[in-house]
């Protein structure tokens, strides 16, 4: 068996920065790298890859390390740091697409769209530090995936370093194309365990021209959320986003950013739509509490209240595990009130973020140190209600190490085993030996 000082000394000699050290992502899952490389483009990516299959070393690709899911997670990897291939490398406002490299920042991103008039629409929480591959291999979601879907929606094509060191590419930067298998969106949320993405081609979109008004909406207790989010949907009302913060995360942002929000039994709803929708939303929002219509500034602030909530949730209450699980609208109801006993149940808060438009949730398991285990326990509880309620246990953080058993669970649930069978085929198949990202999503 070759060492890892020859890996080491291999690695040197193509002239790339390495460092060694240890990180973790944003919920804490360790990860514990044999180095930690920074490639400058495609080619250093190409030999890095082969390098690492030559000496049989796991591979795990990093954007910016806010997997929720321990999906960077690893023990004598070879990390590989995108972030230094961070251009934008076309803008196409005839075509309507942008060609990137996966280590730009989802807001940079944005930025540059919005001199041309254009804008990318997801926007996960993390848009302010996130990269363009990590999104794309989370298949993240965010607040307008209420409108706009998520990342899957809007990837046309992709470049893709194989776990052999090959390189391909998949789709095309067409809004049709019905060429073959499609290939693009089996890499799009596949968390970095069939390759690496090093080119992507996204759908942009027209900045809106219509106005939009954005509203707060204070609720008295949480069984008017629901009933908001019916009527929202059955009269066929589209907002460009529907976000909901519950007390103890209304709490912790007023204590952390001094928001000066409203603290109310049953929290918060902030949403924005089109101006021709806008009478008829708050008609049905003064039937459920107390509406503020936001202006100017007061609206990027509160959006980023929301977007950082989950920062404030940290700092105030400590360590969490942030769940994930999305069910039918038409569920919704049941499923507050399941989480609410989960919540009495185990006697301790349980702070909720959610795009409640499309029925994901994001509630926030705490514990102190020591506490793992039970805090686990409880995440695998509110993951099975989803489940139960004909939901699913991840909308947009992904599988990772911390769901996998769940993710069995859900497809047993369904009779549909053979499903992850034909996943460990294709992982079998792209990555025979089981180097790319292991021991995530599905064992080979």
């Amino acid at each position: 068996m070759k060492s890892k000082h020859e890996l080491i000394r291999h690695i040197d000699s193509l002239g790339i920065k390495y460092e060694f050290g240890v990180r973790s992502d944003f919920i804490g899952f360790p990860v514990r790298p044999l180095i930690i490389v920074y490639p400058r483009d495609e080619n250093d990516v190409v030999d890095i890859v082969k390098i690492a299959n030559e000496f049989h070393v796991p591979i795990v690709p990093w954007g910016a390390g806010t997997s929720l899911t321990g999906a960077v997670s690893c023990d004598g990897c070879v990390l590989i740091d995108m972030r230094g291939m961070n251009k934008i490398l076309e803008v196409n406002t005839v075509d309507w697409y942008v060609r990137v490299q996966p280590g730009v920042v989802l807001d940079d991103l944005n930025r540059e769209l919005n001199k041309h008039g254009f804008f990318f629409p997801p926007d996960p929480a993390s848009h302010y530090m996130c990269t363009v591959g990590g999104i794309i291999a989370t298949d993240a979601g965010g607040m307008r995936a209420v409108k706009y879907g998520t990342v899957k929606d809007w990837v046309l094509a992709l470049k893709v370093v194989l776990p052999s060191g090959d390189v391909v590419k998949v789709g095309e930067a067409l809004r049709k194309n019905r060429a073959g298998y499609d290939l693009v969106h089996l890499f799009v949320g596949s968390e970095g365990t069939l390759g690496i993405i090093t080119e992507a081609w996204l759908r942009i979109m027209p900045l809106p021209r219509k106005q939009l008004r954005a509203f707060i909406i204070y609720l008295s207790n949480m069984e008017s959320l629901a009933r908001f989010v019916y009527e929202v949907r059955s009269r066929g009302i589209i907002p460009e986003f529907m976000e909901y913060m519950d007390y103890y995360s209304v709490k912790a942002v007023n204590e952390v950013f001094n928001s000066g929000l409203k603290e109310t039994d049953g929290g918060l709803v902030f949403t924005m739509v089109e101006d021709d929708y806008s009478h008829e939303l708050m008609n049905i929002a003064l039937h459920v509490g107390e509406v503020h219509e936001l202006l100017g500034n007061d609206i990027n602030r509160m959006y980023g209240y929301r977007s950082r909530a989950g920062e404030a949730i940290k700092a105030v209450y400590g360590n969490f595990y942030s769940e994930d699980i999305t069910v039918p609208i038409s569920r919704l109801a049941e499923a507050i009130v399941r989480l609410r006993e989960v919540s009495v149940k185990y006697g301790r808060p349980m702070p909720i973020l959610a795009h409640i438009g499309d029925g994901n949730m994001h509630p926030h398991i705490l514990f102190k140190p020591g506490e793992e285990k039970i805090a686990q326990e409880i995440y695998d509880e509110v993951a099975r209600i989803a489940i139960e309620l004909g939901g699913t246990i991840s909308g947009e953080h992904g599988i990772g190490l911390q769901k996998k058993s769940l993710l069995y669970e859900q497809y047993a649930r369904r009779g549909n085993i053979a499903t992850l069978d034909l996943m460990r085929s294709i992982k079998r198949l792209i990555d025979p030996n089981n180097l790319m990202n292991p021991n995530k999503f599905i064992d080979q």
